[in-house]
């Protein structure tokens, strides 16, 4: 029996960079007359930043903590135990939203979690030193045992999970799997991010930052990795299948390989500029994060083969960013297509992008078409393959 959860009063907000801002305060003042921020916490140097913007939008809250530049890369979790337990303030919350860079995630979803309160993250989980898979899953299980002896709860920002277009598909396979006992046998993500950010830019980068060993992965990859396993959970209702250990190869480009391949010089004509320095800083960056990534593998079940995947999570496509005079979150173009196959019955085709950034207006609405067609045995319709597309049926 599931646990009812109070619902959220009192907040804390850890980090309140560009991603809140843009995505989470608009939110909370929707609930404003409901949900009260308690406390913000972030560093000094985005302080008269952030207390100008929540002042603009008319959000006041109860406490403020702006800490020193050395809790900005894995803070001392006693140091920060301490501080906080000497505001009042957080102990009157219930809930926390953690929206920090994920090297900081740990230490502030640990707290929230030993005192009970309900957390609301971003992903990744975390991102540990040399975040390697070992790593990632000690920090995971901490904060599972945490979470589960004060019955804290975490929701952690897929964002794909919520969206309108892929919940249209979860319904469909929910009633076509059950229905027919077909599993999935493969599926097919490609995502290009076109984010463009030089190799000097990189240097000092702390939004989305690379420098310190993470990239595509932990930023828009990790939606379609969640992606993949939240759609392989669907056939454990069909076959027996082991979604905790798929058998993987990889293939990774990180900007010193890129520069190799697209040397910066080769912009000099666009940019109308000549600069052979970005060459010599990219051959420094090897340790960087990646910009690009690639995947295949599968799941299975012992040694029998389950379900087959691939993924091709990119940064270097298509961008409509303008040099010199922009930053490298300017004139992202995404694309994303998604193809699911349940064995020779039914094809899933999901395409979506924001070409139209580059001839209208940046905030109108992205393309996003599906496409589902099925077998004739399968339908009612038969002698030819059962046909829909949602593309009219999402922009309406």
């Amino acid at each position: 029996m599931k646990t009812k959860h109070k619902p959220v009063r009192k907040l804390i907000v850890f980090g309140c960079g560009p991603h809140f801002l843009n995505r989470y305060l608009d939110v909370l003042l929707e609930y404003r007359d409901t949900i009260e921020v308690m406390l913000i916490v972030d560093l000094k140097c985005r302080e008269m930043k952030i207390r100008c913007a929540l002042d603009e939008k008319g959000l006041k809250p109860r406490a403020y903590l702006f800490l020193d530049e050395q809790y900005r890369n894995y803070p001392d979790s006693d140091e920060i135990y301490s501080l906080l337990s000497a505001i009042p303030e957080a102990h009157q919350a219930d809930a926390v939203i953690v929206s920090t860079e994920p090297k900081a995630h740990k230490v502030y979803a640990l707290w929230a979690a030993e005192n009970g309160l309900n957390v609301f993250m971003d992903k990744p989980i975390t991102a540990p030193y040399s975040s390697n898979a070992e790593n990632l899953m000690v920090d995971f299980a901490e904060l599972l045992t945490a979470s589960r002896k004060t019955n804290s709860r975490f929701v952690i920002s897929c964002e794909r999970r919520m969206q309108f277009g892929y919940r249209y598909v979860e319904k469909f396979l929910t009633e076509f799997m059950s229905s027919f006992q077909i599993p999935i046998t493969s599926m097919h993500v490609h995502f290009g991010g076109g984010w463009w950010v030089i190799p000097s830019e990189m240097l000092n980068l702390e939004n989305h930052p690379l420098k310190y060993g993470y990239g595509v992965l932990f930023y828009s990859g990790y939606h379609y990795l969640d992606l993949v396993a939240r759609f392989a959970l669907y056939n454990k209702k069909i076959q027996d299948i082991d979604l905790l250990k798929p058998h993987v190869k990889t293939m990774v480009v990180r900007q010193k390989a890129l520069a190799e391949a697209l040397p910066f010089t080769t912009y000099s004509h666009a940019l109308k500029k000549e600069d052979k320095s970005q060459d010599q800083i990219a051959r420094q960056l090897s340790d960087y994060g990646e910009l690009d990534f690639s995947v295949i593998g599968n799941y299975s079940q012992g040694i029998q083969h389950r379900m087959f995947f691939s993924m091709d999570l990119m940064e270097t496509t298509l961008t409509g960013r303008i040099m010199p005079d922009s930053i490298p979150s300017d004139g992202r173009i995404r694309q994303e297509i998604v193809n699911i196959h349940l064995g020779h019955f039914c094809s899933i085709s999901i395409v979506s992008n924001s070409f139209r950034k580059l001839t209208e207006s940046d905030t109108i609405p992205e393309d996003f078409s599906i496409t589902i067609a099925t077998h004739p045995m399968f339908t009612r319709r038969g002698g030819r393959l059962c046909y829909e597309s949602t593309a009219k049926i999402y922009h309406s």
